[in-house]
């Protein structure tokens, strides 16, 4: 299984978002470990205590090719 298989594993069995390019207003979360090799976490800009704030993973390009 490639890295990109098991990026699309993780989200499914973790019920999280995937994105291939970076959606606008989202940033990198910075020291997040959790992340599956090839991918990194995101989030919309938003505080933690707004109630608006989503996370995501982002897969990095070199898992595109």
């Amino acid at each position: 299984m490639d890295k990109f298989d098991r990026i699309i594993e993780f989200a499914m069995k973790k019920d999280v978002e995937l994105y291939t390019s970076m959606p606008s207003g989202w940033r990198r979360i910075i020291g997040a470990l959790t992340a599956p090799c090839g991918s990194t976490w995101i989030y919309n800009g938003k505080s933690y205590f707004s109630g608006e704030r989503k996370t995501a993973l982002l897969v990095k390009e070199d898992c595109l090719e």
